[in-house]
């Protein structure tokens, strides 16, 4: 039996039940409960992930593909993953999330997609170490066979966590912290679309953000769709945040 001196002192946990063998073992996968295809933004049905046409607003994403219900299972692989500098989880969570879009109908919106990790600011980076959903990104660009950038949006610093806001204080934040880079100012030849990859979305307002930039550079007539692994139980607004 090969083992190495780190898994034999430090051998890998499930976060959520804390059986040994992987940070993610086989029954707890079962247990996570999967997001039913949805507008993104009434959170009612559409089965094939696209934003209803009633629903979109200017810079409204097209598509939105979710894996998850984000809940306290989930909660506890994204802290491991994103706070407690545990990279190895990655592999685990872009498998099973690239397993999560082959078994649906989202998949055929990929094709000449151009994938583009959330980026984190550089005082985040520098924070964790990482960003971990450029793994998660390169991983889904190999199953797929696309091309992917990490120099299209760049994100000002910021000291504010976003997990530290109310759903409100997001959805009503009017700072956009995201522009594009100098060297892809002009255009993106040759993709039908641009999708952004992230691990949890909640009110949208930060992948609509990017949106935003994306759209205005590029044209109102680009697709911009998403990747998202996690997002809470529906969230239904207002009136007068639909109004908005």
């Amino acid at each position: 039996m090969n083992i190495s001196l780190v898994d034999f002192f430090f051998p890998h946990m499930c976060c959520i039940c804390k059986r040994h063998g992987n940070y993610i073992c086989d029954e707890c996968k079962k247990l996570l409960k999967r997001n039913l295809p949805e507008c993104y933004i009434c959170r009612r049905l559409s089965p094939s992930h696209t934003s209803h046409c009633s629903c979109k607003k200017q810079y409204s994403l097209d598509n939105v593909f979710v894996g998850w219900e984000y809940n306290k299972m989930s909660s506890s692989i994204l802290k491991l993953y994103k706070y407690k500098n545990v990279q190895d989880i990655s592999k685990v969570l872009s498998e099973f999330f690239i397993e999560a879009i082959q078994k649906s109908s989202f998949s055929n919106s990929l094709k000449d997609t151009l994938l583009v990790p959330v980026p984190i600011s550089y005082f985040r980076k520098n924070e964790r170490g990482f960003n971990q959903m450029e793994y998660i990104t390169k991983e889904i660009s190999k199953q797929f066979g696309l091309e992917i950038t990490t120099s299209l949006i760049y994100c000002r610093n910021s000291t504010v966590h976003q997990a530290s806001k109310s759903k409100n204080e997001r959805y009503e934040s009017k700072e956009n912290p995201f522009y594009i880079k100098d060297s892809y100012q002009h255009s993106i030849p040759g993709y039908k679309s641009i999708t952004l990859v992230d691990d949890v979305i909640t009110t949208g307002n930060t992948l609509e953000k990017i949106t935003k930039v994306i759209k205005i550079h590029y044209g109102m007539d680009t697709v911009v769709n998403a990747l998202c692994m996690f997002r809470g139980k529906p969230y239904y607004l207002t009136a007068s945040q639909l109004s908005h």
